[in-house]
């Protein structure tokens, strides 16, 4: 079944992470960063892509379930998928105790998400998808009409002068977003998706990403690296008619949709690769000493917050490493046979 989940998946690094290492590192040319970064993304993809061949139409799981190393891959899989739980919780509670609920406890507006995720989780696979297909409508529509909105308050020589940035700063943020936006992609492995159309839903998640750091700069100019959101606070300069204001709440389903799907995706990972016997419970269990572990360890101290984040691309592209040696581990199989 078609689905869109690449797209959500490509974007969710990028709200918080993502464009504030982009503008801090290259500033008015983080936008030629973006697209380097895409390119190599590509590339990322496209051994994602080779993974998949391997795989010979079975699942992660059922390739490795008898194999000797196996259960290391699997386990090394679950990790993959709790740590990205964690900067999303983190994320999650982060912008809405800052910009929303400010009084809530940040446990509260984790834990309701994550019941949600849950419930999408028992529904299986075909609802989350068709629920993607739905939701990608609704964010393109979303970004396409503040990107129109914001227009008026576009300052082109923000733009410039262009290529001033040392050419290091320029390729270290082009890494950091191609490990931002391409490496999480693994974790729809499972999925009937293959490497043209997941080239395609990534590229379509690179213009909207591209579209929103540009009006960053056009609209922020080099105020956009101070700030931890920059992608919703230039979004507040926008007035209706001169008297309706906070409009910008409404670009905010943009990015709770990301961060909705891409939970829902891990969480039924998860689900599937724990052991048949009390699955449920176990999944349940995990999501909520995760969520504890991310509100009472990280989220209460703003240093962790630092590291989690600052260290997320290094992280990331070790998960990336580590899955690219699958890529040899069915032909040492097939040797030995």
């Amino acid at each position: 079944m078609k689905n869109k989940l690449n797209y959500f998946i490509a974007r969710f690094n990028c709200f918080g992470i993502g464009f504030y290492y982009l503008t801090k590192l290259a500033k008015q040319d983080a936008w030629i960063t973006l697209i380097l970064g895409t390119l190599i993304g590509i590339i990322i993809l496209y051994f994602y892509g080779l993974i998949k061949k391997k795989l010979n139409n079975q699942n992660l799981k059922e390739f490795l379930l008898n194999k000797k190393l196996g259960f290391i891959y699997i386990t090394l899989f679950i990790i993959f998928n709790i740590y990205l739980i964690l900067i999303l919780l983190t994320l999650l509670s982060l912008f809405t105790s800052a910009f929303y609920l400010v009084n809530t406890p940040q446990i509260i507006i984790n834990l309701g998400f994550i019941i949600l995720v849950i419930l999408l989780t028992f529904k299986g696979k075909f609802v989350l998808e068709n629920l993607s297909n739905l939701l990608y409508v609704f964010s393109l529509i979303i970004i396409f009409t503040f990107l129109i909105l914001l227009l008026k308050y576009f300052d082109f020589n923000n733009l410039t002068p262009i290529l001033v940035i040392k050419p290091t700063n320029i390729i270290k943020a082009s890494l950091i977003y191609a490990s931002l936006t391409a490496i999480p992609q693994f974790i729809t492995i499972d999925y009937n998706i293959d490497t043209k159309k997941l080239i395609k839903s990534y590229l379509v998640s690179s213009l909207t990403l591209f579209i929103i750091l540009t009006a960053i700069i056009l609209g922020l100019g080099n105020l956009g690296e101070i700030y931890s959101f920059p992608e919703y606070i230039v979004l507040k300069q926008i007035k209706l008619f001169n008297f309706i204001e906070n409009v910008e709440n409404i670009s905010c389903f943009v990015w709770y949709m990301d961060i909705f799907i891409t939970l829902s995706t891990i969480s039924i990972n998860i689900f599937e690769y724990l052991p048949k016997k009390y699955n449920k419970l176990t999944l349940i269990i995990t999501l909520i000493i995760t969520t504890l572990f991310t509100n009472y360890y990280i989220c209460n101290n703003y240093e962790k917050i630092i590291i989690l984040f600052l260290s997320s691309p290094l992280i990331l592209s070790i998960f990336l490493i580590l899955f690219l040696t699958l890529l040899f581990y069915k032909k040492d199989i097939k040797k030995s046979s």
